[in-house]
């Protein structure tokens, strides 16, 4: 993080200052400041101590992860400010079928509980549910697994199967063959689930695809269109706001931030450090004075 140019009567005295300051709101003793080029601020952390509950990272072959689901997660970038936020790679949910019998033949619908400790909330200003499919009736749906209750991210409208292929471009995603929706606040968790036309005859579409993903970083390619099981590993970027959270995760509840400072382990202590509301579900961050952080 860059820091503001320093008046020359502080030129010697002010960088110690801050350098103190930083590393110990930034990284305890013995833990390690990044992964792979990826820097690890605290309430992050690697390692046994390093970290506040619900913010551990793994350092896997020099690649950063969540480790808060089995799967990998790749992280690509963590920041505190301005605004708090995980980079992460998700993979995307698909289900591919049999063109003769229109039987469903595998399937993943991308749920990964990477939330158990309530700390992370799906990005709604940075992020859309986007899909790409053969018949465009199909829905993503976002949020917790089937055993407890979701939040929809909307319905894309229903079209012949007949209109499909033909009007799709490059670029488009635009209710033929690609289509996208904004997503809600305060998803917790990434689920999808289909909704879909028959896939009898429709050999040049043979899986739908579904995956909310980062604004910006996804084109629909009308080439999309013809993949099939074999793309089932791809990925996207999408980001994820954190904020520190009641110990109970089912919590809607938003403490103040008065509140929050009577309460243990509150993590603004710090002169330099102003407590700020969550900016998606309940909590609080820390906004640190400029050359602070």
């Amino acid at each position: 993080m860059s820091t503001t140019s320093l008046r020359l009567p502080a030129l010697f005295l002010a960088p110690i200052a801050v350098a103190v300051e930083s590393e110990s709101l930034t990284l305890r003793p013995g833990c390690h400041a990044s992964c792979g080029g990826v820097k690890v601020p605290y309430p992050f952390g690697i390692g046994t101590y390093c970290f506040r509950p619900g913010f551990e990272i793994a350092c896997v072959n020099k690649t950063p992860a969540l480790t808060v689901t089995t799967q990998v997660i790749q992280v690509l970038e963590l920041s505190v400010m301005p605004r708090p936020e995980a980079r992460v790679m998700l993979p995307v949910a698909w289900q591919c079928f049999n063109t003769t019998t229109n039987d469903v033949i595998e399937s993943f619908d991308a749920r990964l509980n990477i939330n158990p400790s309530g700390v992370y909330r799906i990005s709604n200003t940075a992020t859309n549910s986007s899909s790409w499919a053969a018949t465009p009736s199909s829905s993503p749906t976002a949020g917790r697994p089937p055993a407890a209750a979701h939040t929809p991210t909307g319905t894309t409208r229903d079209a012949s199967p007949s209109a499909m292929t033909p009007g799709a471009r490059d670029g488009a995603c635009a209710g033929i063959g690609c289509y996208h929706v904004d997503i809600s606040p305060g998803l917790t968790d990434n689920w999808m689930r289909f909704y879909s036309f028959t896939h009898v005859d429709i050999e040049f579409s043979p899986c739908d695809f579904a995956f909310i993903v980062e604004k910006g970083y996804y084109s629909f390619q009308e080439a999309d269109l013809h993949m099939g099981p074999g793309a089932s590993h791809r990925k996207m970027l999408m980001r994820l706001d954190w904020a520190i959270r009641d110990s109970n995760v089912k919590s809607t509840d938003s403490l103040t931030c008065s509140q929050a400072a009577n309460k243990p382990g509150y993590t603004c202590v710090s002169d330099h450090s102003k407590c700020v509301k969550s900016i998606n579900g309940p909590g609080y961050f820390c906004n640190y004075s400029q050359g602070y952080h």
